[in-house]
C-alpha cells in the first residue's frame, strides 16, 4: 500500500500528461507531409562527406594494417626505436656479463613475450639491472637475518654502485617511455620522476642505520616468479 500511495504521487507531480501509446501512423503521415529544410538538399557540403568518408577508409586501413603486421611494422608506426623479443633477450644476456650478483644467485630465465611483441632498445639491460638490484636486496635481508656484517657490507656497496652507475632518474615531466638523448654503455634502468627513487635510496639508508622493513618489502615485492 505503501509502494501504491509513493507511485500515485509521483504521478500526480507529473506536469506531462498521460500519453496514450497508439499505433496509428496519423503523426508519422502528418510529419513526412510537411516540406523538408531547404538547408539539407545544398551541395555545398558534400566535398566534405566525401573527404571524411576518405578518412574513414584511410583510418581503418591503417588500423587494419596494424592488427596484421609484424614487429617491425610497428615500430614503424610507434618509433624506430623498438625490437622485438629476441633483441631484448640478446641485451638481457649481455647485461649479465656487466653486472653482478650476491653469492648463490643466479640469473633467471628471460621469459619474453609472443614472437611480435615488442619493447624499447635497452629493455633487456634495464630487466638485468632490476633483477640484479632485487637480488642484492635480499642478500642483504638475508645476511642481517644471520648477523653477517660483510654480507651487509658488501650488498650496501653493491646498491649504491648500482644507483650510481645502472639507474637513471626521468626528468619531471618527461613520457613513459623517456630515455637519455645519449644512452649509457652499460646496462641501465630508468626510474620515473614520482619519487620511486627517493624511496629506494632513503630505504637503503635506513637498512643501514637498523631499520630493515622498506628493505624487506622491497626484496618480496619485486622478487622474480
Amino acid at each position: 500500500m505503501k509502494n501504491d500511495s509513493l507511485l500515485i504521487r509521483v504521478q500526480a507531480a507529473n506536469p506531462q500528461p498521460l500519453i496514450v501509446q497508439t499505433d496509428s501512423l496519423d503523426l508519422f503521415n502528418e510529419i513526412t507531409a510537411r516540406p523538408g529544410d531547404p538547408r539539407l538538399a545544398t551541395t555545398a557540403r558534400e566535398p566534405f562527406f566525401r573527404r571524411r568518408r576518405g578518412l574513414t577508409l584511410a583510418v581503418a586501413f591503417a588500423v587494419a594494417a596494424l592488427l596484421a603486421s609484424t614487429a617491425f611494422a610497428i615500430s614503424r608506426l610507434v618509433g624506430s626505436d623498438v625490437v622485438g623479443p629476441d633483441v631484448t633477450r640478446a641485451e638481457y644476456l649481455q647485461a649479465q656479463s656487466q653486472l653482478e650478483l650476491p653469492p648463490g644467485a643466479t640469473w633467471p630465465r628471460f621469459h619474453g613475450g609472443p614472437p611480435n611483441s615488442v619493447t624499447g632498445r635497452g629493455a633487456g639491460g634495464g630487466i638485468a639491472v632490476l633483477t640484479a638490484q632485487n637480488a642484492w636486496e635480499c642478500y642483504w635481508v638475508r645476511s642481517i637475518r644471520a648477523g653477517d656484517t660483510a654480507g651487509q657490507a658488501r650488498a650496501h656497496a653493491a646498491l649504491d654502485n648500482l644507483l650510481a652507475h645502472n639507474v637513471l632518474e626521468a626528468p619531471a615531466g618527461a613520457p613513459e617511455d623517456w630515455r637519455p638523448a645519449v644512452p649509457p654503455t652499460v646496462p641501465y634502468v630508468v626510474y620515473a620522476h614520482d619519487g620511486g627513487l627517493s624511496w629506494i635510496r632513503s630505504s637503503y639508508a635506513a637498512a643501514a642505520a637498523g631499520h630493515t622493513r622498506n628493505l624487506v618489502q622491497s626484496c618480496h615485492a619485486n622478487a622474480p616468479g
